[in-house]
């Protein structure tokens, strides 16, 4: 698996959350008090951008802000509906100050087209 330096952990201070890039893929990035949680950022139900949405970093939740769905950031399972399907979550680290986020082959997501 390969990293993908992503910015700053300062850029990204605890109770923040901030869409980034990897590979083509878009990632929702979120700091829950200094640990970061890096997840697909499509809503697996309605295509929004989960960046785009709330945070709550004291429950560990992200809500998708096209129909209110609420997905866990550490492991990325639909916790409440419309949405039905988890999304996919990335491997991240922080090392020398730096967001590293691993790149995972062929992550599946339900909008993905072969």
């Amino acid at each position: 698996m390969s990293q993908v330096d992503v910015m700053s952990v300062d850029d990204i201070p605890p109770g923040s959350m901030v869409r980034v890039e990897v590979k083509g893929q878009p990632v929702c990035l979120a700091n829950v008090d200094g640990t970061l949680h890096a997840l697909h950022d499509t809503c697996t139900h309605g295509m929004a951008s989960l960046s785009a949405g709330w945070f709550d970093p004291d429950m560990g939740r992200v809500e998708c802000p096209r129909h209110g769905a609420y997905f866990r950031l550490e492991d990325g399972a639909a916790i409440t509906p419309p949405a039905t399907a988890s999304v996919p979550v990335f491997p991240v680290e922080v090392r020398d100050g730096r967001v590293l986020i691993g790149t995972v082959p062929n992550i599946p997501h339900p909008f993905d087209t072969p």
